[in-house]
């Protein structure tokens, strides 16, 4: 997902991950990504293969000034290489990755870094009230200058503007774009700390407290016998293998007059809703919102911003494992539901899921690899 905000003095560009299994119509698309300038903001939801096996592409074709991702401990990203060894996805490239990640990216250009803490099953991290909102002093405008600005309880500033090259924002942190009345509102989960001390101390049975070398995942490329060992640490956690996602929020912060139009090449579907629908788009990455507490968890945080929703994003491209169907209706004015699916082996989107949304009376989209599939969306304020 890519967008561009534009005003009358300048434009913000973003994108929600980069990759694909459908490697030929990923490079499509970062092609048509690069047409639009730099990245002002790419927003990562978590790091498996299809969400971010295109980054080093974008970022030859294309610079980025801000990545933001979710926090990964060591641990983290040793379940995050152990999960692409279990799937046949593991390259060197990405466990050099997982080594330095704020390495790899500041050789590729990246000014900055933002860590998303994360909020655990167990309730550690705090979600709180929600994002965190600004003032009703910004309504927003078409002549002024787009700034980005984080909103922090943690640096109570934005910390980009002081030149941080790396940083972590608190529960509740979001980005504001002043003047345009609109706002970017990450999510990030984790599971329980008793998840994750399980598979650490499984991590000491085999390896010793070796596994805290920094130089850990690079050995375990080169050594077939330690690949075994971290696949049978990770059978413990093996179904809930999305253990860290990012969900995002991208929209206005108040209610407004807004003129929109959908378009979707092939059926020339169109709608013009003034006043009536939400403008806002919210992705899920690979979230497991099927489970009651994340759900719940989810949607308490975003509660003050549902009702601006007109673009769900299935979680997991649409699957049954990850879906409820009592997600659809804390969304009060939401049009779409959105299933981004290339040709895969698991069932996704899921025909369960389909038709859900549909018994909602909502319309279904499945975006596919197929350049006719692409949907777009048009806003500007009245």
């Amino acid at each position: 997902m890519s967008g561009i905000l534009t005003s009358d003095a300048s434009s913000f560009h973003w994108v929600y991950d980069c990759g694909s299994n459908q490697t030929s119509a990923l490079k499509r698309e970062i092609d048509c990504i690069k047409t639009r300038g730099h990245v002002d903001f790419l927003f990562l939801s978590h790091l498996d293969s299809d969400h971010v096996n295109g980054i080093d592409h974008l970022l030859c074709a294309t610079s980025v000034k801000e990545v933001v991702l979710p926090y990964l401990g060591n641990i983290d990203r040793i379940i995050a290489a152990a999960h692409d060894d279990a799937t046949g996805a593991l390259t060197g490239t990405f466990l050099t990755f997982l080594t330095d990640i704020e390495g790899w990216f500041a050789a590729r250009g990246v000014e900055r870094i933002s860590y998303i803490m994360p909020n655990s099953d167990d309730g550690e991290g705090g979600a709180g009230d929600g994002p965190i909102l600004p003032g009703e002093d910004d309504k927003g405008g078409h002549k002024v200058e787009i700034i980005a600005q984080w909103l922090d309880k943690l640096t109570s500033i934005n910390s980009s503007l002081i030149g941080q090259s790396v940083g972590q924002k608190g529960s509740g942190a979001s980005l504001q774009i002043l003047g345009l009345n609109w706002l970017f509102a990450p999510y990030a989960h984790c599971p329980s700390s008793k998840i994750l001390e399980l598979f650490q101390a499984e991590l000491q049975s085999y390896f010793h407290g070796r596994h805290n070398d920094p130089n850990f995942l690079i050995d375990v490329l080169r050594n077939k016998e330690k690949r075994e060992k971290l696949r049978a640490c990770y059978d413990l956690i093996w179904s809930d293998h999305n253990l860290v996602s990012m969900s995002l929020y991208a929209g206005p912060i108040h209610s407004g007059k807004w003129q929109s139009c959908c378009q979707r090449l092939p059926h020339g579907l169109q709608y013009h809703p003034y006043h009536k629908r939400g403008v806002g788009w919210l992705g899920t990455g690979d979230m497991h919102l099927n489970i009651r507490r994340r759900r719940q968890a989810f949607l308490k945080y975003y509660k003050k911003l549902l009702q601006q929703v007109n673009v769900f994003v299935l979680p997991h491209h649409g699957a049954c494992q990850n879906f409820a169907s009592s997600l659809l209706s804390p969304l009060p004015r939401y049009a779409q539901c959105v299933a981004a699916s290339g040709r895969n082996s698991y069932g996704h989107p899921h025909h369960s899921v389909i038709h859900a949304v549909q018994a909602d009376q909502k319309i279904f989209v499945h975006v596919s690899e197929k350049i006719l599939s692409a949907l777009a969306w048009h806003h500007s304020a009245l």
